[in-house]
């Protein structure tokens, strides 16, 4: 059984999640890790956006998702807010860990006035797509990225914007 908190609520996880994110995406010479925690940092306080969302296993962190204003598309810098960071540790993986995190996060994001959500896939396109979210764009270049979409509706009408990007 998994729960779901926000990071805020779980603020010893921070180290945890900001570790898989670095390793998994921005290790890199030059990178510390200290280019994740930093952005990273706006999400322990008790705001709806941007935010963190932490899958737990009793108090052990099994993965993570966060909602978050830019993705650092340059191409599309209309687009907003971004699912982002999405990781299940290794040992979590294969017990639909993933699928709770995103919908945990679609949810929170309607909550708060979203009423779409882009996300950035290199792979696990499929993943997505079984989830209901659809190919926007292809991105060609160095990368080959694939934009997703999602439109979730809206039960609020303001969603509170930041400036802050990881």
């Amino acid at each position: 059984m998994f729960t779901i908190k926000n990071l805020h609520e779980a603020p010893e996880h921070f180290n945890t999640v900001a570790n898989w994110i670095y390793q998994q995406w921005w290790q890199k010479p030059g990178n510390t890790i200290e280019v994740v925690k930093a952005p990273l940092r706006e999400h322990l306080q008790s705001g709806t956006f941007p935010v963190t969302l932490v899958a737990l296993s009793g108090d052990k962190p099994a993965g993570s998702v966060l909602l978050i204003e830019d993705d650092g598309v340059e191409a599309l810098p209309e687009l907003k807010p971004w699912l982002a960071a999405l990781y299940v540790a290794p040992e979590y993986r294969m017990q639909g860990v993933g699928k709770l995190l995103v919908q945990a996060l679609e949810q929170h994001a309607q909550q708060i006035g979203f009423s779409d959500l882009y996300l950035v896939a290199t792979d696990r396109v499929s993943f997505y797509y079984d989830l209901g979210w659809r190919v926007y764009t292809k991105l060609v270049g160095n990368t080959g990225v694939t934009i997703m979409h999602k439109h979730i509706g809206t039960t609020s009408s303001t969603p509170h914007v930041s400036t802050h990007h990881l």
